[in-house]
């Protein structure tokens, strides 16, 4: 791992020199106060309507005295942090919410933003910044602050370069080949351009049937276009090149190239993946907090929920022994925070298991952000969790009083709670939607926990 990652670094310097260009700011966490910015503007394709609330998810993760920056504050989830979750003495701020610049970015030009977040750096005497995900934005702002207050500021997150890498599908797909093995990966190319992507496209449907292109630095399922073998029949590269660039384009894409063109799975039994924390090299090993079974919906595989895994033995010694090892380079080419992978577990002909890696998120996620809250909240990872992310049947949006009231005490309490849902955002502002966990001494309960919540409130719709 030290070698590939050497390697890695030397041919490109900036995966670890560039967290040293920016003066007064160190990665890492300091002793003072925390700014938690759940912006996921800055993920490729991702606009502020698609992002929605869920950027104060983060808050979840706040102390006393610390601030959080959203996009549109919610008063009523504000209250139910204070109320239900003991999250109080946080400062609360909101950015232009249809601005499509990144919050970081609003943060450190905005003084109405700025002002106080220096503030908060003057009176704590050093500021760690948290982002969903990091990016030269997050690292501006870090240094702008420390210009201004001559403090301390931290990036709790990985260097710019090395953060675009690791969320880069292409690179993921490259260095897991690599280090787990080819077959640990499905079969994959990358495409320069439009005939390139139409002919790869037609090769890998006619082996299986069925083709997926992506935006290789998106997440969610935002920038995947699903293609079958019935929908390329009769088309020639032409009309196959202008359809292609036609979907990619009305999903957001802005015409660069690289793209990723790989088959889309069959036989896929699971969609796994390894929630992991990277601590400086110096400070110890990567950490496995958790093995997940994801849920997923539509033909592009959007994320919509997660649980402890129900694996065999075998898969999960398979999967903590690859993600270690790719954890371990990540770290040793300068990698710092939170990092989930994701793989999909494959049911073969011959009835044997196939794992296959397929992309990693080197930033907070939808299971990352409710687990560590949870931990924060209960004071020990919850043994049972489920998570749900999804829109409900209802089109009438579900304010968050509604939801407490429908939810009643099934809602977890800090501190007289051992078990119970915790909301993880606000509603979606247009329809009905839910993002909660519930938590419990085992997974079982989390279970039936999480039934109780939607039996209520499919019942109240």
């Amino acid at each position: 791992m030290d070698a590939i990652a050497d390697r890695l670094a030397r041919d490109e310097p900036a995966l670890r020199t560039s967290r040293d260009l920016w003066p007064g700011v160190q990665q890492g966490t300091g002793s003072g106060a925390s700014l938690f910015i759940g912006d996921q503007v800055g993920i490729a394709l991702f606009t502020p309507e698609m992002a929605g609330t869920r950027d104060y998810r983060m808050a979840l993760l706040a102390k006393p005295g610390d601030a959080v920056v959203v996009r549109q504050r919610s008063p009523d989830f504000e209250a139910y942090l204070a109320e239900y979750l003991g999250i109080r003495q946080v400062r609360f701020l909101g950015a232009q919410g249809a601005d499509p610049a990144p919050v970081a970015k609003q943060c450190r030009t905005s003084p109405a933003l700025f002002a106080p977040l220096l503030e908060l750096l003057r009176a704590a005497g050093s500021l760690t910044l948290h982002g969903y995900l990091v990016t030269g934005h997050l690292w501006q702002l870090a240094q702008a602050l420390a210009a201004a207050a001559g403090l301390p500021v931290y990036v709790a997150g990985p260097s710019p370069r090395m953060s675009r890498r690791v969320n880069d599908k292409l690179w993921f797909w490259d260095v897991a080949r690599e280090i787990a093995g080819p077959e640990s990966v499905p079969p994959t190319a990358f495409a320069f351009g439009p005939a390139a992507a139409a002919g790869q496209m037609a090769r890998l449907v006619r082996v299986s049937g069925q083709a997926v292109v992506k935006v290789p630095d998106s997440a969610g399922a935002a920038g995947n276009i699903r293609f079958s073998a019935a929908q390329l029949e009769g088309l020639g590269t032409a009309a196959l090149c202008g359809q292609l660039e036609q979907r990619l384009r009305a999903a957001g894409w802005e015409g660069g190239y690289p793209v990723l063109v790989g088959v889309w799975e069959s036989g896929v039994e699971k969609s796994p993946s390894v929630q992991m924390w990277l601590p400086h090299a110096s400070e110890g090993p990567p950490e496995i907090l958790g093995l997940f079974e994801q849920r997923v919906q539509g033909r592009e595989g959007k994320f919509a929920g997660a649980r402890y895994a129900s694996l065999t033995r075998e898969t999960e010694e398979t999967l903590a022994a690859d993600a270690m090892r790719l954890g371990a380079m990540f770290q040793k080419a300068g990698y710092f925070g939170p990092c989930s992978l994701d793989a999909v577990l494959r049911r073969l002909p011959s009835g044997a298991e196939q794992i296959h890696w397929i992309e990693c998120n080197g930033r907070w996620s939808g299971v990352s952000i409710p687990l560590a809250a949870a931990t924060g909240l209960m004071g020990r990872q919850p043994e049972g969790i489920v998570i749900v992310q999804q829109n409900l049947e209802s089109e009438a949006p579900l304010g968050i009083p509604r939801q407490c009231s429908i939810l009643g005490d099934l809602l977890f309490r800090r501190g007289q709670s051992s078990e119970g849902v915790i909301l993880l955002s606000p509603p979606h502002p247009l329809r009905a939607s839910l993002n909660a966990a519930a938590v419990a001494a085992g997974q079982a309960r989390a279970e039936a926990l999480m039934e109780a919540a939607f039996e209520r409130i499919s019942a109240a719709v």
